[in-house]
């Protein structure tokens, strides 16, 4: 089958993540990929996959009529049997770039799926994504929508081991936005360190909060406590360096960050954002507190400081749940069959 994969809005974060891995699996097993970018967002060029053919789109939004028409004219000389869309513009300008060719198939990465809503097919990550779409009724509720959740890389395959800090080292990382919730993340360090109970923390990333959230510590009385190191570009080795990982979304479709977080072996205390409430379940693979709530995430944060026993039972059971429903076999076999089941309902 060969297939167009794009993102002709913003291709930054875990979106790019992901469109990288559908490029490179897709690529692998057999399909000819043609992946359509942005030139005005050029995303990290090495994560590319090699052997897939890219080409650079200038375009300036959803309605940019010039733009659809020369992505119409690579189509017609690709001749795809589908063409996969990661934003909400790549839906807009492939609908009209792929008209009579390919159907078009929407990938949810967030809750926001009204813009995604004309696409002829939806791959949702989570169920509560494809309850949105559902709820658009007719015609969107009888076209085909197949839920893919993000994949990871597990790596050996084996339980990684965990060297705790003294004290306690405590993590969170990611886009310094509202949403994100690190204001929560910090009043919870706030209280534990009212409660005189020991630890060190970081908080990677960057963005338009910075000022306000290390403000925030300073009040608190954290400058000593939590380190602000910047944007943080091998994940990797910050959960490495981290005892427990904190994810305080105040909304979260089904991020990267918990996966990875799962596969280092680091245990968690996740807000109940309803991608975090799909991806695991409380008290069994990670700790959870209510979204904004600063004081049930310092208890969850100190139940796993005071009982090793617990923390060694969260991270266990959080890596084999992830080997076992998110690992790059298991959702590759889900989206291929996505994508037949798609091409065979538009025969």
């Amino acid at each position: 089958m060969r297939i167009v994969n794009s993102v002709l809005g913003d291709a930054t974060g875990g979106r790019w993540q992901v469109v990288c891995e559908y490029s490179r699996v897709l690529s692998e097993h057999g399909h000819p990929v043609l992946l359509l970018l942005n030139t005005r967002h050029a995303p990290a060029a090495p994560l590319i996959p090699a052997g897939v053919r890219v080409e650079w789109i200038s375009n300036r939004g959803h309605f940019d009529f010039p733009a659809a028409w020369r992505v119409r004219r690579l189509l017609r000389r690709f001749r795809p049997d589908l063409a996969i869309a990661h934003c909400s513009r790549s839906v807009a300008l492939l609908k009209r770039a792929a008209r009579g060719m390919a159907p078009v198939v929407a990938v949810s990465h967030s809750n926001k799926v009204r813009r995604l809503l004309p696409a002829d097919a939806y791959l949702p990550l989570t169920a509560h994504i494809e309850q949105k779409i559902k709820q658009a009724g007719a015609p969107v509720a009888t076209r085909p929508c197949h839920i893919v959740p993000n994949m990871i890389d597990v790596g050996p395959g084996h339980y990684p081991d965990q060297q705790r800090h003294d004290p306690p080292r405590i993590g969170a990382l990611g886009r310094f936005d509202p949403v994100k919730g690190f204001d929560i993340y910090i009043e919870a360090l706030g209280l534990l360190h009212e409660r005189g109970i020991p630890f060190q923390a970081v908080l990677g990333g960057s963005g338009e909060m910075h000022p306000q959230l290390q403000a925030q510590a300073q009040r608190l009385g954290l400058g000593e406590q939590l380190d602000f190191p910047g944007w943080i570009d091998n994940v990797d080795n910050f959960l490495a360096g981290a005892d427990i990982l904190c994810i305080p979304a105040r909304s979260d479709a089904f991020g990267l960050t918990p996966l990875q977080a799962a596969v280092a072996g680091v245990p968690m205390v996740l807000s109940r954002a309803a991608g975090h409430s799909e991806m695991f379940h409380d008290g069994e693979q990670a700790l959870f507190s209510p979204v904004d709530d600063a004081a049930a995430m310092a208890d969850q944060i100190q139940q796993l400081i005071t009982n090793p026993a617990l923390s060694e039972q969260l991270r266990h059971a959080a890596y084999r749940h992830v080997v076992e429903h998110y690992s790059t076999r298991v959702v590759t076999e889900n989206l291929l069959q996505a994508i037949v089941s798609i091409k065979k309902y538009y025969n």
